[in-house]
């Protein structure tokens, strides 16, 4: 019977230490890397992934919805909210707000909003 490749997805906050991990996991025939957690039997997380101001910046377009109303509610410009989005969506492997929350919900770096 053969064995099953266990699909394992890394997420870290620099280059080198996300190549690091993969290519140490890539030595084991039984483990394939794949870039994305839905299609992922396993997934690797960097602890400090994302900053403390990205977090926030996260969560508040998780709950309000879009760049303007992140910027007030935070009290950053929209030009550096854009800049934090920018490096978040580089740091979760995604293009869209919308897949940025749900990996985020996913990996557990972000909260549910509670039910008003």
């Amino acid at each position: 019977m053969k064995r099953k490749r266990i699909a394992v997805c890394v997420y870290s906050s620099d280059d080198f230490t996300a190549d690091f991990i993969q290519n140490f996991l890539m030595t084991n025939p039984h483990i394939k890397i794949v870039d994305s957690p839905w299609t992922a039997d396993a997934v690797i997380v960097q602890t400090d992934l994302l900053t403390p101001a990205e977090k926030k910046i996260l969560q508040a377009l998780a709950q309000h919805g879009n760049i303007a109303k992140v910027a007030a509610a935070t009290n950053y410009s929209h030009g550096t909210v854009k800049v934090y989005l920018s490096r978040i969506y580089r740091k979760l492997k995604v293009k869209t707000a919308p897949q940025a929350i749900a990996v985020a919900f996913a990996l557990g770096l972000i909260r549910p909003l509670a039910n008003s």
